[in-house]
């Protein structure tokens, strides 16, 4: 299983087990207000998807980041590759007491570089609404740098986000 570590996080691939600790963002309507989905409703909403994640996924690596000091679940940190680009998606959610730490830049980033050497990754893209400053920080942060408008729309229909949408090729 993959496992990635920097100075202060570890990463492991998500588990169906880990829908518990979870539920320190799934269910904060904070931390959902930019991401595709909605807030769950109950801790146990995440076991409807999680048991059918290939935990050994090449293309779609879902891993659960903890903070090294005390093992608390900090979020989820994703890469999905899309054939059609040739390159892997990045995402991630992070718990809000969390937020403002870098941890998502740091962690991103030793995620994208265990991709670079596992899987041959050399493109990477993402994109955020435009009003979501935070995000658009942490992919410029993450040397991505700006490519095009977009929009993207919550999978619940409820909002339309304007959006930036950013690359980085390693080569």
């Amino acid at each position: 299983m993959d496992t990635v570590e920097t100075n202060r996080l570890f990463m492991r691939r998500l588990m169906p087990d880990d829908y518990k600790a979870m539920a320190a963002w799934d269910m904060d309507e904070r931390v959902y207000k930019y991401l595709l989905g909605s807030a769950c409703k109950t801790v146990e909403e995440p076991l409807v998807w999680l048991p059918k994640k290939d935990p050994n996924s090449r293309t779609n690596i879902l891993m659960l980041v903890t903070d090294k000091s005390d093992g608390h679940a900090i979020g989820i940190y994703a890469l999905n590759y899309i054939a059609e680009h040739d390159s892997y998606s990045l995402s991630y959610v992070n718990r809000y007491d969390d937020w403002g730490k870098g941890y998502t830049v740091e962690g991103m980033k030793a995620l994208m570089d265990h991709a670079v050497k596992l899987y041959g990754a050399h493109k990477f893209e993402g994109e955020c609404a435009k009003e979501n400053i935070g995000s658009a920080k942490v992919m410029q942060k993450l040397g991505m740098v700006y490519d095009h408008d977009s929009s993207y729309t919550k999978s619940d229909g409820s909002i339309t986000f304007e959006s930036e949408v950013y690359l980085l090729s390693i080569d």
